[in-house]
């Protein structure tokens, strides 16, 4: 990898193992796997540029009481006509 950089980190012996397994299974360099592994943890830890978006413009300028007010009439009004479940 031209643009890669190296690291040192710890990890359980275990962890490792399994590591090398799934490494040989799969034939891949240890690197990639930890790779893979990390892009994945934060692919579904981050969150998602839009939503990070929403949070921050809703920080900026949270709903006032009377559009709470509003929102919660017209849950209410929706839930209203709804079909109770058998």
């Amino acid at each position: 990898m031209a643009n890669a950089a190296k690291i040192a980190i710890s990890i359980p012996r275990a962890t490792l193992v399994w590591l090398e397994h799934a490494r040989r299974r799969l034939g891949k360099p240890r690197s990639a796997l930890v790779t893979m592994a990390v892009e994945r943890w934060l692919s579904e830890h981050e969150p998602d540029p839009l939503d990070r978006a929403y949070v921050e413009g809703y920080r900026r300028q949270p709903e006032s009481s009377g559009e709470r007010a509003a929102l919660a009439a017209v849950a209410a009004a929706a839930a209203s006509t709804w079909e109770p479940w058998p």
